[in-house]
C-alpha cells in the first residue's frame, strides 16, 4: 500500500469508520478448511475503491484490496476475492480468501509460521445502491426544457435501470421516453456549461460503480466531458470527474461504465455536463441511462 494511504489510516482513531458496525473476526490455528471459533478480534472494515481500509480495536491498521466479481479484468468469477494485512507494529499477519453471501472466509498466516482459518461476516460490499425505490425527486435545469428538440422526462420506474450491456445501440431502434434521458437543442447562443440533473434518495445509498450513456447522430458525440457531484454537509462536492470517450459509428446511442475513486454514501447527487462535441445549431448534450452497480 501506498505510503500515503498508511500514514492517513495512522491519523484515524480506532473504528473511526461510521459507515460501518464493527464485526467480529473469528479464526482458528489449524488450516483444515472448518472455522471453528477458538478466537476473535474485533475489526471495522471499509473500501475506498477496491481498497480494504480498517483497523482493529486495539489501534492495528488492516490494509489490502478486493476484486470486482465478474470482471475479465481485475475478477474473480462469480465469488469476489480478497487479501488483507493486519500490521501489529513491526509484524503482520496476511488473510485470504473469498466472499460469498457477505461472509469473507479463508486462510490467514503469520509471521513466524502461524495459520489458520478465519471468517467474518460483512455487507461492506453490498450496501444498497441507489434503485428507483430509493428515488424521492428528480429534476433538471431548465436548459433542458429550452428549444423544440429538448427533452427532459419525467421520473418513472424505469429510473436507474440497467438496460443494456454496453453495445451501441442504432436510433431506430432506441426509444429515449423512458428512464433518465435529458437532451438540450438550443441555438441561443452556445451550449451554456455545466448543465445539470438531480437525484434525491430517501436514504444515503453506496456511490462506486455506474453507467451513463450519450449519442452521436453524425455531428459528434454530444458528451465529452461531466462531473458527478454528492451532497455532503448541506455543500456539493465533486466525487468524481470523467471523460467520455467518443461514440464511433452514427446514429448510435451508447453507454459507458465508470467508477468513483472512492466509495462515496450520499442522499443526493447531481450529474454535471461539461462538454459535448456536437457543436452544430449552438451545442447539444445528451446523457441518458444512469444506473448503479
Amino acid at each position: 500500500m501506498k505510503k500515503t494511504l498508511l500514514t492517513a489510516l495512522c491519523m484515524i482513531s480506532p473504528f473511526a469508520f461510521s459507515a460501518n458496525e464493527v464485526v467480529y473476526l473469528h479464526y482458528d490455528e489449524t488450516v483444515d478448511g472448518a472455522n471453528d471459533y477458538q478466537n476473535h478480534i474485533k475489526i471495522n472494515v471499509d473500501l475506498s475503491g477496491n481498497l480494504i481500509i480498517g483497523k482493529t480495536e486495539d489501534g492495528s491498521i488492516i490494509s489490502g484490496v478486493v476484486e470486482n466479481a465478474s470482471n475479465s479484468y481485475i475478477g474473480s468469477g462469480d465469488k469476489p476475492r480478497f487479501r488483507f494485512e493486519i500490521h501489529q507494529g513491526d509484524t503482520r499477519n496476511w488473510y485470504f480468501g473469498r466472499i460469498e453471501n457477505n461472509y469473507w472466509e479463508g486462510v490467514w498466516y503469520g509471521p513466524s509460521g502461524q495459520q489458520g482459518d478465519f471468517t467474518f461476516h460483512s455487507d461492506v460490499l453490498t450496501k444498497d445502491i441507489p434503485t428507483f425505490k430509493n428515488i424521492t425527486s428528480y429534476y433538471a435545469d431548465n436548459i433542458f426544457d429550452v428549444g423544440d428538440n429538448s427533452v427532459n422526462n419525467t421520473l418513472n420506474s424505469n429510473f436507474l435501470v440497467d438496460t443494456d450491456n454496453l453495445e451501441p445501440i442504432y436510433e431506430a431502434e432506441f426509444s429515449p421516453n423512458t428512464g433518465i434521458f435529458v437532451q438540450t437543442d438550443t441555438g441561443f447562443g452556445g451550449t451554456p456549461f455545466p448543465m445539470s440533473f438531480y437525484l434525491d434518495f430517501n436514504k444515503p445509498l453506496k456511490l462506486k460503480t455506474f453507467r451513463l450513456g450519450s449519442f452521436n447522430n453524425g455531428e459528434g458525440t454530444r458528451l465529452t466531458s461531466f462531473t458527478v457531484d454528492a451532497w455532503k454537509d448541506g455543500v456539493w462536492e465533486t466525487v468524481g470527474s470523467y471523460q467520455f470517450a467518443p461514440i464511433e459509428i452514427a446514429p448510435f446511442y451508447q453507454r459507458q461504465e465508470f467508477t468513483l475513486p472512492h466509495t462515496t454514501y450520499t442522499d443526493r447527487i447531481r450529474i454535471s455536463a461539461k462538454g459535448t462535441s456536437d457543436l452544430s445549431a449552438g451545442g447539444k448534450v445528451v446523457m441518458w441511462g444512469l444506473s448503479f452497480k
